[in-house]
């Protein structure tokens, strides 16, 4: 998988297919929401690494890491968002988007954080599998039915 810098042709295309995520429909990031967001982060200078598979050139980003380089309690960078399209789940491009995440994380502190839902169990195993801590929970913080996990991880 190569990671690089998500390009503004990128944010359509992914948009449109991050989308279709159940987890995104839950939090009602739509398309065009979804695009929004990733145009405004753009437009900020927010941290966007996009995956790219090299064995299908062409096909575009198929996955998406955006953060925030610091200001999390003060202490690091907070991961706001990382997802693969639909059909790419286990192809590697979530763990290489998450270490170029705590590799530039690295470069503006020691320590990163994340947010997971409750609900989502394979996301806190995909996280604690690669060294990251459950710190605490807040309830409602987004939706009223979920807990939001805070994760932490010290990256060097």
């Amino acid at each position: 998988m190569r990671i690089r810098p998500l390009a503004s042709s990128d944010v359509g295309p992914l948009a449109r297919a991050l989308s279709a995520l159940p987890l995104l429909a839950r939090y009602g990031r739509t398309a065009v929401a979804l695009e929004a967001d990733l145009e405004g982060a753009l437009s900020r200078g927010d941290g966007l690494l996009a995956a790219e598979d090299p064995a299908a050139p062409g096909s575009g980003a198929v996955g998406i890491a955006w953060y925030l380089r610091a200001g999390t309690l003060g202490l690091g960078a907070y991961l706001r968002l990382i997802a693969v399209t639909p059909g790419r789940e286990r192809s590697g491009a979530g763990s290489a988007l998450l270490a170029a995440f705590e590799a530039e994380a690295a470069r503006a502190g020691r320590h990163a954080f994340l947010l997971v839902s409750d609900f989502n169990r394979e996301a806190q195993a995909f996280y604690e599998r690669r060294g990251w801590a459950r710190s605490g929970a807040l309830p409602g913080l987004v939706l009223p039915d979920v807990a939001e996990l805070l994760y932490w991880k010290r990256v060097r």
